[in-house]
């Protein structure tokens, strides 16, 4: 059911629409086939059940939206926090004897490079792999200069907190990794279509049931559920889309190191 995160969020959306257009005509050509001379509780308990349904609807809409919103916002205080950590590891460097200091500073310019190609090459699976690999390599690279350092002078190693700031950098980079993968459920984005697709049907029902069709009143429902959608998805899709996390920190950072 992954497949659902690689399709466009456009196709997603307009499909749905697709859908929603036939379950209203179904709806409306029930409601003008029913009776009218129904009591008027029966048609208030109707009314209520619609309505209750239609809460539901935009129950879920909102709960979604503040599920994605959410994992969105940590997407991206996740990129200042690894920025910061590149950051203060590249700093405490400075610290070490000069080669120790090369070597590790080095190696923290190259994982910064990789890490913003890999955000900006993320829609291709094969460069998505083979940047993943180049940062775990880069990654083991840092912790040997670590090690090294460690070994040829322990009290200068220990006194920097080099080794601190480096876990911090891999840390993140694990983090960061899981966040990406970390969608809303795809049953949760099913039910939510489904329960789009019933509302639709259901306006077509009210409608139908007062023999005049209001196709305005049809449109705007489901473009703002169209739209909202749109955002949630969006918002669950940090590499595609319109919302996008800003990588601006670590181009900050690579660029500052670079100076």
């Amino acid at each position: 059911m992954n497949i659902i995160y690689t399709w466009p969020t456009w196709a997603i959306v307009a499909g749905l629409i697709v859908l929603t257009a036939p379950a209203a005509i179904i709806g409306y050509r029930a409601g003008r086939s029913e009776e009218q001379d129904e009591s008027e509780r029966a048609f208030g308990v109707r009314t209520g059940l619609k309505s209750s349904i239609l809460g539901l609807v935009a129950l879920i809409l909102g709960f979604t939206y503040s599920m994605t919103s959410g994992r969105f916002d940590d997407r991206q205080r996740l990129v200042l926090d690894e920025a910061n950590s590149i950051g203060t590891c590249y700093l405490r460097a400075g610290l070490l004897s000069q080669v120790n200091a090369k070597a590790i500073r080095d190696t923290l310019r190259g994982y910064t490079d990789v890490r913003i190609r890999l955000f900006d090459e993320g829609l291709d699976p094969a460069a998505y792999r083979r940047n993943s690999a180049e940062m775990d390599a880069r990654l083991d690279a840092l912790w040997r200069s670590v090690e090294a350092s460690a070994r040829s002078d322990p009290d200068l190693t220990r006194n920097s907190q080099i080794v601190p700031a480096a876990n911090a950098v891999i840390d993140l980079s694990s983090t960061r990794a899981w966040s990406v993968r970390n969608h809303v459920p795809p049953p949760v984005i099913l039910l939510l279509g489904a329960c789009i697709v019933a509302s639709g049907a259901l306006t077509g029902h009210s409608l139908g049931q007062v023999k005049r069709p209001s196709n305005y009143l049809w449109a705007v429902q489901n473009l703002l559920f169209a739209l909202v959608l749109y955002v949630v998805l969006d918002f669950d899709r940090p590499r595609r889309g319109l919302i996008r996390v800003d990588e601006q920190p670590l181009i900050e950072q690579r660029n500052g190191m670079n100076r």
